[in-house]
């Protein structure tokens, strides 16, 4: 059931508490839209002055512009991740065997059994190798990616598949693991996985983009409107202008240019065409986004001063300064994963440096993805950048497990801190990454306002800030991230007019649930309702 089809109505939203995320006027009564922009906001009266206008009653509900993800995988692992076998949850070595089994049962054929979701013995999982996959006992290529997507484990014939053999050479970045004999145990770390994420993602663009469309639909029941996508191919980019081109993209689309493939960070020919700012509304260019470290212990870069002893772990890549300088030469902004302090100083650094290759008409506005662990030194050099974060609350899941080393140089996950020191928040999900099904951004900003584990148990307190705060950061904050301020992220006149409305208390002990969903000024969900859009 279609919920609205007209285009152009005149829609005036009152009755209910309104956020308009604007520092400039945060106090309104009524909201104007007509089609998809915002054409008035201000005092009950002015509904007056549009004698024909519909009336959408807010009967105490709130109002606040549609939500931003700056940072889901759509047209990546999220697209796929429904065809694959969820390992989410599957701790031992018999839970995911059996799981594989069963989606081969269920999917015969000779093709690739893509699992998502394992985890290693380091992040408290079980440790696989290529033998233990080849138990399964099916003559078909195996691939299991890790939640983080840095690391994979594929079977004999996976190897097989990707030309991985003991004379295969570790690619810049990368790291195929050995045994005692040289030869590859199956386990593949960064940049080693991109021949087997090749194979495993390689659909035709039609079909990519019918993933992409399916996946994207649901976001609008979590009152998503928008999304960043960090590692946007250009095979991908096909995809979603196809859909675009059909006016079928569920959602609007920040695209950051990205390699070959995930976790490629050269982007190739992207910097040869249009810049950052680029499309419309609703398929954008954004940031480059380029990789500075991973998310395993050898690829984050941590300097740590614990109980009076420093400790430094892992190194960050050595491919990325020449990637953002030559992206800044070209005019186009950049975004970095940064999650040690270690690899952070050396981001900041580089984007210092960018400086000298910028464009007169370009504002860099360096933006950090993750930065799970940072000094105060560091924050404050990032405001003074006129700098961006984009964070994820899921990783409070693993905050017990930071809280126990206290570390005296630097914070873990200061998600107040960086605010109130000025850098610009945006939340995002990393769907579908990460250890939780984290697209829903109230279940986010629960856990952000009261720096909770997911139990109900505050681990960091200083950092807790205020529901609505963590509103603000799913809205104004993201937009601001991807250079969209002048087209979302508020409510404010002469933007799109994406919205979202909420029931219940914006209360983080009970949280309020999506009841509709605006995009381009059309009711896309209403709650309890199915909707085609």
């Amino acid at each position: 059931m279609t919920l609205d089809t007209k285009k152009e109505r005149l829609i005036a939203f009152t009755g209910g508490q309104i956020l308009t995320m604007d520092p400039e006027n945060n106090k309104a009564e009524v909201v104007i839209i007509r089609g998809n922009r915002i054409i008035d906001i201000g005092d009950a009266e002015i509904v007056n002055q549009y004698p024909d206008v519909d009336i959408v009653n807010l009967d105490g509900r709130t109002l606040l512009p549609g939500f931003i993800d700056s940072h889901n995988h759509l047209s990546s692992f999220a697209c796929f991740f429904p065809n694959w076998v969820n390992l989410f949850g599957l701790m031992t070595k018999e839970e995911i065997l059996d799981a594989l089994k069963k989606h081969v049962q269920m999917n015969p054929g000779n093709g690739w059994i893509v699992g998502f979701g394992w985890f290693d013995a380091k992040s408290g999982g079980i440790d696989l190798n290529r033998f233990d996959l080849d138990e399964i006992g099916f003559v078909r290529p195996v691939l299991l990616i890790q939640a983080t997507f840095h690391m994979s484990v594929t079977n004999s014939l996976g190897l097989e598949m990707a030309g991985i053999d003991s004379p295969t050479p570790n690619p810049r970045c990368g790291t195929i693991i050995r045994d005692r004999d040289g030869k590859p145990t199956g386990v593949l770390i960064e940049n080693a996985q991109s021949s087997v994420f090749n194979l495993t993602m390689n659909t035709e663009i039609g079909e990519h983009a019918e993933l992409i469309r399916v996946r994207a639909l649901e976001l609008l029941s979590f009152g998503i409107t928008a999304i960043h996508d960090p590692g946007v191919t250009l095979k991908a980019a096909e995809a979603y202008r196809f859909l675009y081109n059909r006016e079928n993209l569920p959602v609007s689309v920040l695209m950051m240019p990205h390699g070959a493939t995930i976790l490629d960070n050269d982007p190739g020919m992207w910097l040869e065409g249009p810049k950052t700012g680029s499309g419309d509304e609703h398929l954008r260019i954004g940031p480059v986004k380029i990789f500075a470290d991973g998310a395993t212990p050898e690829t984050v870069a941590y300097d740590m001063v614990i109980r009076g002893q420093t400790m430094k772990s892992g190194s960050f890549r050595d491919d990325f300064r020449g990637i953002l300088y030559d992206a800044t030469r070209k005019g186009f902004r950049v975004c970095v994963h940064s999650f040690g302090n270690a690899t952070t100083d050396a981001v900041l650094d580089a984007f210092e440096e960018a400086k000298k290759y910028a464009p007169p008409e370009l504002e860099i506005r360096p933006r950090l993805e993750h930065v799970t662990l940072i000094s105060d030194s560091q924050i404050r050099r990032l405001a003074v950048m006129g700098g961006c974060v984009s964070i994820q609350p899921q990783f409070l899941m693993r905050a017990a497990n930071f809280s126990r080393a206290p570390v005296e140089n630097a914070k873990w996950l200061p998600y107040a801190d960086l605010f109130k020191s000025g850098v610009c928040v945006a939340a995002s999900s990393d769907d579908p990454g990460g250890f939780m099904d984290a697209r829903d951004p109230l279940k986010g900003a629960v856990m952000g306002s009261t720096m909770s584990n997911g139990d109900g148990n505050t681990v960091f307190p200083d950092q807790v800030l205020p529901f609505q705060r963590w509103l603000w950061f799913y809205t104004a904050g993201s937009a601001y991230a991807g250079g969209q301020e002048h087209e979302r992220g508020m409510l404010k006149k002469g933007l799109v007019a994406d919205l979202v409305i909420l029931k219940g208390a914006l209360d983080p002990e009970n949280p309020p649930v999506v009841d509709e969903t605006y995009k381009d000024g059309r009711l896309v969900f209403k709650h309890q309702n199915e909707v085609n859009v």
